[in-house]
Parts: structure tokens; sequence; C-alpha cells
């Protein structure tokens, strides 16, 4: 797969942005999970490639080459993160996919910048509920020792065994591609108020919902769906936990192609 890298700046903002871009066809935006990089796409994208899309993985604020401030970070900000790169990049409006902490950050910017949006697809949907279904405390005390090397690879394994993959599933692959310096990124949850994002916009959002995730329990996707009604298309996949892009490769690329093909009219 042939791919370039490109690199803006907004620099009243003080935003440096790094973003993969891959394939030739209609623009495909990706976002990746809390503390993890554009590179997490790298079988998404060469998927989309074959499937005549161009997509574009970006880089969060300080993983990769990107860079900005994270104090009193907002969606809001991040919205206009991603609006950045359609606006630079890409030719009018997108298709954006997000996953897991990239599955907020894709809705709010559907939503605070829908002019940027043609449609939606998030994997796993959740975030916006967490005053409902709050993430377990064993859960949360993984997640920092994922990306701790100080500790073992297989201290290392163990939590993220704990926190992102289903029972049987191998999480070494993700023993190298954190970037703990962007964990600041995830505070915007907590400064915006769910309500004015949690519906991804108004135009057509795939919900694509892991059957074995410790974060964010199937329940959550299927009560999005169920809200927010025709607009909403919904798949479950077995076998993976929250950390479904390594798990499960090749159903992500099967079910997000397929729904894109739709909103494309192929």
């Amino acid at each position: 797969m042939e791919q370039t890298v490109e690199l803006i700046e907004d620099a009243a903002r003080g935003v440096r942005l790094e973003v993969l871009v891959a394939g030739e066809g209609p623009d495909v935006v990706l976002v990746p999970s809390a503390m993890r990089g554009a590179s997490d796409f790298a079988h998404l994208q060469q998927a989309l490639a074959a499937a005549g899309y161009r997509s574009l993985a970006v880089n969060p604020r300080n993983a990769g080459r990107s860079a900005g401030p994270l104090d009193g970070l907002t969606l809001q900000d991040i919205a206009d993160d991603i609006s950045l790169v359609v606006g630079r990049l890409c030719d009018g409006p997108v298709h954006l996919v997000g996953h897991a902490l990239g599955n907020v950050c894709v809705r709010a910017a559907a939503s605070f910048r829908p002019e940027i949006a043609r449609s939606v697809t998030v994997m796993p949907c959740g975030g916006h509920d967490l005053a409902v279904r709050p993430v377990a405390p064993e859960v949360i005390a993984a997640m920092p020792r994922c990306h701790d090397e100080s500790l073992s690879d297989a201290e290392r394994i163990e939590a993220m065994r704990t926190a992102f993959f289903a029972p049987g599933n191998d999480p070494s692959v993700w023993l190298d591609g954190w970037w703990p310096q962007s964990a600041g990124v995830a505070g915007a949850i907590g400064r915006t108020d769910p309500a004015l994002w949690w519906r991804g916009g108004e135009g057509p959002i795939l919900i694509v919902m892991p059957l074995n995730d410790a974060m964010m329990a199937a329940e959550a996707g299927r009560a999005t769906a169920e809200a927010l009604g025709e607009r909403a298309s919904y798949v479950e996949v077995d076998n993976c936990g929250h950390a479904i892009l390594p798990e499960q490769p090749e159903a992500v690329a099967r079910h997000v192609i397929a729904f894109l093909d739709r909103q494309e009219g192929r």
C-alpha cells in the first residue's frame, strides 16, 4: 500500500496534525483510540484502498508528530482538529470513522461541524453514557499499566487482556504503538456535555459493537441504535473486545466498506 504523510498546522490554535493518507476515491477520515495512533488503521487503510476509497488516518494531538495543547481541551476543540484535516486535505464532506475514544471524537465532529460529515462509523459506541454505564474499576486500574514500559511485557499483556482484548486473543500486538503523552485528549469528554454530541450529527451512522468489550457493553450500542432510529445501522462482532481493530480486522473492514458502499450508491 502506497502511503503519504501530511503535516498540517493551525498556528492560531497551536495545533499540528500528522495524517497518513492512502488510496484514491471518496474520502474517509480515521480517528484512533486513546493514546493510540494512526498506524492502528493500517489494515483498514489497505482494505479501503483496495475498495476504491482514499483514507486519512489522523494522529491526535501529541501522538506521532502531532502536537497541541491539552489543558482545558474540549470535544469542540477536537471537532475543530478533525475539521482542519477535512478543510486542508479533502474536497467537501467526508466519511468519519472512529475507534474507541475515536468514536466520541467523530460523533463530536459530526455534531459540532456537521458540514464536514457525510456519514459516521463508530466501533464501539459509548462514552456518552458513562453516568449510566461506568467502566469497571478493574478496567480503569489496568489501563495505565498497558503502556507502562517499567513493567514486564507479561504484566502489560495481562493489563491489556483485562482492559482491551477478548479471552483467547493475543494482546502482544499492542505492546507497541502507545502515545501516553496524548492521554489528555480523553479529558475532553468530561468537559463537554454529552447532550451536545452523542447523536453524531443527523446523517447515516454505523455502529459496530464488539461482544466481549470490558469497557462498553453491547447494550450501549443497541440502545444508541434504537434511539437514533432509521439513520443507524447496527452490527455486532464476536470474539473481540475494545481493541476490535487488531482483533477482528477482516470483519471491521467488511462491515465498514459495506456501509460506505451503501452511502456511495455502489
